[in-house]
């Protein structure tokens, strides 16, 4: 399998590469993207990519956030409930960011036949 050197730049601003599989440059940019860390985005200038691509990578960026802020929300939920709380409110941040990722994951599979 063909594996492709991406740009990544972290937290303190400095660039290094990581060498993923890939057929080309996007589908490995995507499959690295997925697994960046907080502070942690792709140098996409570097690459070269057309218009579509790069709203893909974007929108896959967006999801990771809100998977993140799903997890955090969850955590407090929990907590709400074995305080003996209701978790209405965070139910319905829960909701909204769910149908949120659901849009954007339907949005990428349509750009990516």
């Amino acid at each position: 399998m063909e594996t492709r050197l991406i740009p990544v730049i972290d937290a303190s601003g400095l660039r290094s590469y990581k060498e993923v599989p890939g057929g080309t440059f996007f589908e490995a940019a995507q499959f690295v993207n997925g697994l960046l860390n907080n502070g942690e985005r792709l140098d996409i200038e570097l690459l070269d990519l057309t218009a579509r691509e790069i709203d893909v990578l974007e929108k896959q960026t967006e999801c990771n956030l809100i998977r993140q802020q799903i997890g955090e929300i969850s955590i407090k939920k929990c907590a709400a409930i074995a305080a003996n709380r209701s978790p209405r409110l965070y139910l319905k941040q829960l909701n909204g960011l769910s149908v949120k990722l659901w849009r954007l994951e339907r949005e990428i599979k349509q750009a990516c036949p």
